[in-house]
């Protein structure tokens, strides 16, 4: 499943509003700076909206609203105020900011007991909220069963972002925030698959790409649970990619997982770790918006290096107040997370 990429209504922007700490007043903001507002979204890392606004006539209701943890309402999510910078020029005021969605407050809770042993991710999700639920609800959604328990060791004792995040690195998820409703799906199952494909020279003529085969490799093996007298319930799995026959034997890291009882469970897992592949990430400028949505796996063509896959939308930025400015889009392949992916373009000189 996808999510929208941007939100036009009628050929006009979504009315932003500002909403008060105390969630008393509101008011449609207007006469706003239209090229500085953006929106920016990053899978399981960022969302968030900025802009600039000068005080005038006509929004100096809306404009006093502007402040430290009031809110910003924009297609139908509330994010926080969070970063915030004043400027005066003569008589002129403006303000710049920064809200991120409200999924992020969720920082603010902490879970203080600890949990050992083998656990799902529901468990877990239950143990983090049953300290308080902060007005959040939650639900995980994987209906192929792609999420295993997970055997784990002191978890809690940190503040709830800080523990999602940890359960979102053991179980290779992702969350989709929706206001303060959290679905949690497998990154496997995360996004579709579309036909309406980013091509280099036809629907951009922008594109930075990192392109390395540093963890690109040909063979993994796999070892399962022991029994009480030490053997294995099955012997350990070896599976060599096709892409061996291009490449040669590169051998991975082996995957060592007590969870593993069955060899044909085993055998799925090595084949989802392994990384036979070129790791591709980078961001494209578009010319035109495209309907793909978020965690959707695009046909990504770029034919200088023969390259033609399909390649996750992991970032999305869009300008919604200027409908023809084309959205900046990252695109990535790898099993990496976003966090990873972004720091190693940026110091590559790719963003």
């Amino acid at each position: 499943m996808g999510f929208p990429l941007s939100v036009q209504v009628g050929g006009t922007v979504t009315n932003i509003i500002i909403q008060n700490y105390e969630k008393t007043k509101k008011e449609i903001l207007v006469d706003y700076n239209k090229d500085s507002f953006f929106e920016n979204w990053q899978q399981n890392e960022t969302w968030e909206v900025s802009l600039d606004v000068t005080k005038t006539e006509v929004n100096s209701y809306a404009f006093d609203l502007v402040d430290y943890e009031n809110s910003v309402l924009f297609n139908g999510q509330e994010f926080v105020i969070k970063s915030m910078t004043t400027s005066g020029e003569g008589a002129k005021v403006t303000k710049s900011i920064t809200a991120t969605h409200v999924y992020y407050t969720i920082q603010d809770g902490r879970q203080y007991n600890t949990l050992t042993g083998t656990r799902s991710i529901s468990q877990l999700l239950t143990h983090i909220f049953s300290a308080g639920n902060r007005g959040f609800t939650w639900e995980v959604v994987d209906p192929n069963k792609k999420f295993l328990t997970v055997e784990q060791e002191n978890f809690g004792n940190a503040n709830y972002l800080k523990l999602i995040e940890e359960i979102l690195s053991d179980y290779d998820a992702v969350v989709v925030p929706d206001n303060k409703h959290l679905t949690f799906y497998p990154r496997s199952e995360f996004g579709d698959k579309v036909q309406e494909q980013i091509r280099y020279k036809y629907n951009t003529d922008s594109v930075k790409f990192d392109i390395d085969t540093y963890s690109l490799k040909t063979q993994i093996k796999g070892f399962g649970k022991k029994k009480e007298d030490d053997t294995y319930y099955f012997s350990p799995i070896t599976y060599t990619s096709p892409e061996s026959s291009r490449w040669g034997i590169r051998i991975q890291d082996p995957v060592e997982d007590e969870r593993y009882t069955v060899a044909g469970n085993m055998m799925e897992r090595l084949k989802k770790d392994l990384q036979d592949y070129p790791s591709i990430s980078g961001s494209v400028t578009l010319k035109w918006r495209i309907t793909p949505q978020k965690g959707d796996y695009v046909p990504f063509i770029y034919e200088p290096l023969n390259i033609k896959t399909y390649i996750q939308i992991v970032g999305i930025k869009t300008y919604p107040a200027l409908p023809n400015k084309p959205p900046e889009i990252t695109l990535s392949n790898t099993k990496k997370t976003m966090t990873s992916i972004l720091a190693n373009l940026a110091r590559k000189g790719v963003i």
